[in-house]
């Protein structure tokens, strides 16, 4: 099914849901897992285009940032709705006490990377057992735990990454996170060639990214805004995919450090990294998520024990919102 095949059927079905009655306004925030840029479009694009005013979200997005955590957010009670990079989180807030689900993910697989310097020696996440690593807060209870226990990193490696390139630039030793989409293409301009880069995702860690979590509390008491949220940000990547003019604007507004040559240098590279569109996708629409991987990814971390085993993985996510969404 074409794109914007999609887009009508994604406003038909928001119209059908929610019909001419929701008229008032429930005021919602929305985190993000770090701050605006081009890999957040489809909710911006959703929200510029006025999908969320349609079934009757007021929709604040606010945006994260290397010293903020989403999940904090979410558990006291300060936003409603949290982006997460990883699936983990919601494995993590259970085992916690404070039960959520994902609801949603925009991402089929992660775009997070390690990215070393071209002479560095480094050829595999083995080769940077002992080294120091700038990583983010957040990532500290997201993909980290799964390669300190995988390739035997340890918390001693970690080194505050404040959001600038500035560090690892200056240091030809230094490794840094990053996004597929954003840090190699910034290092490469700055060095004159590329960077190493290693794909979280082909360490084995099979999660997806850009996850939408929700309070169970939420879902209880309120399911027809968590319906609204996930059907207008379906309907918003999905036109986003087709054309990202009004998501560009929506983020160069919040976060002007994106050039236009930036954003379609990270639009670009979702694509050609099948980030959001995969077979699964053309199937059964952009932010889908199976129970096979769900199962999947629970049962890796479990080995790597990282989660608890025994626990109930179902209870971690729901396709509730996004089959009726989506249609599938």
């Amino acid at each position: 099914m074409g794109l914007r095949n999609w887009i009508t059927r994604l406003g038909a079905a928001a119209l059908a849901l929610t019909g001419a009655s929701a008229t008032a306004q429930e005021r919602i925030t929305f985190v993000t897992s770090w701050r605006a840029q081009a890999e957040q479009g489809g909710y911006y694009q959703a929200l510029e285009k006025g999908f969320y005013r349609e079934c009757g979200l007021n929709l604040v997005i606010r945006q994260g940032g290397p010293s903020i955590d989403p999940v904090q957010l979410l558990v006291g009670g300060a936003v409603e709705i949290g982006l997460s990079s990883v699936s983990d989180a919601t494995f993590h807030m259970h085992q916690a006490g404070f039960p959520a689900r994902a609801v949603m993910a925009a991402f089929q697989r992660t775009p997070q990377i390690l990215m070393a310097h071209p002479d560095s020696g480094i050829e595999s996440f083995e080769d940077m057992r002992g080294k120091p690593i700038m990583i983010a807060g957040s990532a500290r209870n997201a993909y980290w735990p799964f390669l300190r226990s995988r390739y035997g990193f340890t918390d001693s490696q970690i080194r505050n990454y404040t959001g600038q390139m500035a560090a690892f630039l200056a240091d030809r030793n230094a490794i840094q996170q990053g996004l597929i989409t954003n840090e190699p293409n910034l290092a490469t301009q700055a060095l004159g060639r590329p960077p190493k880069v290693f794909m979280i995702a082909d360490s084995g860690y099979g999660t997806y990214g850009s996850v939408v979590v929700v309070g169970q509390a939420l879902i209880d008491r309120r399911p027809e805004l968590v319906q609204c949220f996930v059907q207008a940000s379906v309907r918003g990547w999905t036109d986003y995919l087709a054309d990202p003019t009004a998501g560009f604007a929506a983020v160069a507004r919040e976060n002007p450090q994106n050039t236009p040559e930036i954003m379609r240098n990270a639009f670009d590279s979702l694509r050609r990294a099948n980030i959001v569109e995969t077979e699964e996708t053309r199937i059964h629409g952009v932010g889908t998520m199976s129970d096979a991987r769900w199962q999947s990814h629970y049962e890796a971390l479990a080995r790597e024990g990282i989660v608890q085993p025994g626990f109930d993985w179902r209870r971690a996510y729901t396709l509730r919102f996004l089959n009726r969404a989506t249609g599938s």
